[in-house]
């Protein structure tokens, strides 16, 4: 029986105001995924008995805000965010950073809130907006590139980095076995699992001792849930000038193997991630990059300008909606800002905008609102003063983990823009781990941090409206 005139209104009204968002939080291992998304789910949460936590982010310091819960779980294939045991981390006593990410995860949260629209202040109504936020190990992005290259290109390109810099001598054990087996040899199943045993090893050495990024296949060193690990059993290898993958060879085995991987589990993964993604929030730990050293710099810039070629951005609308939504807003966020003083975040956030300009300028090209800036999703530190040679600077103090002392710890001069080869002549500055402040597991005062609120209004702020 169709709904009287009377009733139609508030209908139309309430379907205009299911609201739902998909965020998928990018980054690189060791970003701060997973305690972005605790700290994010937290204030929100703590949102409508405490918006002074959040007072950019209009919504909240508008009061508008008026309920938020968790969602139950809507996706068998996908395991929840652990968000209850996250904060437990970061509850206990002392606190403790929450465990990284080893798998494909999703947190839901519900936003019940007063909107600012007409028709809605019209009808005196409501609105719900349902947040998906998508968590998943770093690692994996760097499998998104693989799907436009063959073997034999990928090979090439890992092969001449390894040739050069400080992956040379880390690459030694890997690249002799090669030399016993060349591509032409027969293709022995035990051979191949011994060589990329070798190659995880080098991964390993890479990202443990120089802070390398560009480390491909991802899953080589983040595994998650494969039902057939041979999958995985393959690495470069290089080929004569001209020469092809001959049947039966060593090679041609890599190859098998190479498209393998990429058909069973990396193109499931990205059209997982890519469908329906609405916005995307990429974390970027900058200062681990300064600390570690030129190299390691330019190959974490190189990383993301490869990774992000894989995504697609443009505004949102109806048709995309229907069709395959595409991002169509992008933040960039260098993390750990409570790590240097209030001045040098600006710094940080223009080095931040600075290092992604060409997927920037890729995103804006197709009509996304795209940002840089700095952020601390739980503030460890406060800002202070010390002395150092007679003069006067800006520091920052706080608990470093499993010390009894503060400490004031001054990071050095953040540059603006990609540091010059001068620059580079000493180690920037060994940042310490700080100490988490302890939270109250039940919420009420939200967590402390630094542009959680800015980064949620650019990101979610319109569909609170």
């Amino acid at each position: 029986m169709p709904l009287p005139p009377a009733d139609r209104l508030p209908r139309l009204i309430g379907l205009l105001n299911d609201r739902t968002i998909r965020l998928a939080v990018t980054g690189l291992s060791g970003s701060g995924k997973t305690v972005f998304i605790a700290s994010l789910v937290h204030n929100l949460l703590s949102a409508v008995g405490q918006p002074a936590r959040l007072p950019f982010l209009r919504a909240a310091a508008e009061r508008r805000i008026l309920a938020t819960r968790l969602g139950s779980p809507k996706s068998k294939t996908i395991a929840q965010f652990p968000v209850w045991r996250t904060i437990a981390a970061l509850a206990a006593e002392p606190a403790r950073w929450p465990a990284s990410t080893t798998d494909l995860r999703r947190a839901d949260l519900l936003l019940r809130f007063a909107p600012t629209g007409f028709l809605s202040r019209a009808a005196r109504g409501t609105a719900e907006l349902s947040l998906e936020i998508l968590d998943y190990p770093g690692e994996w992005l760097l499998d998104l590139p693989l799907l436009g290259q063959s073997y034999r290109d990928w090979s090439r390109a890992t092969l001449e980095r390894a040739w050069r810099g400080a992956r040379a001598p880390l690459a030694r054990d890997w690249l002799d076995f090669l030399g016993r087996h060349p591509a032409d040899s027969v293709g022995d199943p035990e051979v191949a699992r011994r060589a990329h045993s070798l190659y995880r090893v080098f991964l390993e050495a890479c990202q443990t001792h120089e802070q390398l990024t560009l480390l491909q296949p991802g899953r080589f060193l983040n595994p998650g849930q494969i039902a057939d690990p041979s999958l995985l059993w393959f690495c470069p290898m290089p080929f004569a000038v001209g020469a092809h993958a001959r049947e039966g060879s060593m090679a041609a085995l890599m190859e098998g193997r190479f498209e393998a991987y990429k058909q069973v589990v990396v193109q499931p993964f990205f059209m997982q991630l890519a469908r329906g993604v609405d916005r995307q929030i990429v974390l970027v730990d900058v200062l681990r990059a300064l600390n570690a050293g030129q190299e390691a710099f330019a190959d974490q810039r190189l990383a993301f300008e490869t990774i992000l070629a894989a995504f697609r951005f443009g505004r949102r609308s109806f048709l995309r909606v229907l069709f395959g939504a595409r991002i169509d807003r992008v933040l960039f966020a260098a993390t750990k800002a409570d790590h240097v003083p209030a001045l040098q975040r600006d710094h940080l956030e223009a080095l931040m905008a600075n290092l992604v300009t060409v997927p920037t300028l890729r995103a804006a090209a197709a009509h996304a609102r795209v940002a840089a800036t700095a952020l601390a999703s739980i503030r460890c530190t406060e800002d202070g003063t010390d002395v150092i040679d007679g003069r006067k600077v800006d520091v920052v103090i706080g608990l470093p983990e499993g010390g009894e002392r503060r400490i004031r710890f001054f990071p050095g001069i953040v540059p603006v823009t990609p540091p010059p080869e001068g620059f580079w002549g000493e180690r920037f500055t060994e940042f310490p781990v700080f100490q988490p402040p302890r939270i109250e597991r039940a919420g009420g005062d939200g967590v402390p941090h630094i542009n959680l609120d800015r980064v949620l209004d650019f990101l979610l702020g319109d569909a609170l409206a």
